[in-house]
């Protein structure tokens, strides 16, 4: 249809694909996997040492209740939890502020990333999703297989052998 001034009105433009990322997390690794009509893959390696491991000898303070409460009670561990910590704010950098994010892992460390992604969220005012589970380690063609399923987009069709 023609408008008043002869020519044609633009189509009105078409929504950008929805960009959405599934990340998969521990202690030593993060796997990010971005949609936005193809899946692209980043990985992110950690520098958190592991647990300490006990030496033989259970020291303990009998001031803290039983199971714990207190801060941690050696170098090391506080140690782990600085490097830790600036692990996850450096995958939280690599997520964008508008992706909706899954984050999929075996421990709490998928926890500590959403709480920084919430924290972030309600600073900003943004509305993102964040969604949480536990997973085992998972193959990168599981995650994308996972979030092709999310998005809604079909598998890739796949020959048939020919057998004989």
């Amino acid at each position: 249809m023609i408008n008043g001034t002869g020519t044609t009105p633009e189509a009105p433009a078409a929504p950008a694909a929805p960009v959405a990322l599934l990340v998969w997390i521990d202690a030593e690794e993060a796997i990010l996997v971005r949609w936005d009509g193809e899946a692209r893959i980043e990985r992110i390696a950690s520098e958190v040492p592991p647990h300490h491991e006990s030496t033989g000898h259970l020291r303990y303070d009998p001031q803290i209740r039983h199971g714990g409460g207190g801060v941690a009670q050696d170098r090391v561990e506080r140690d782990r939890f600085g490097h830790l910590r600036a692990y996850l704010t450096e995958v939280a950098r690599h997520i964008e502020p508008d992706e909706d994010v899954e984050i999929l892992g075996p421990g709490t460390v998928r926890e500590e990333l959403a709480r920084i992604l919430r924290d972030d969220n309600l600073r900003h005012g943004r509305q993102r999703t964040i969604e949480t589970a536990a997973s085992r380690p998972l193959t990168e063609r599981q995650l994308v297989a996972r979030l092709r399923d999310r998005m809604g987009e079909p598998a890739p069709r796949r020959r048939p052998r020919r057998v004989g």
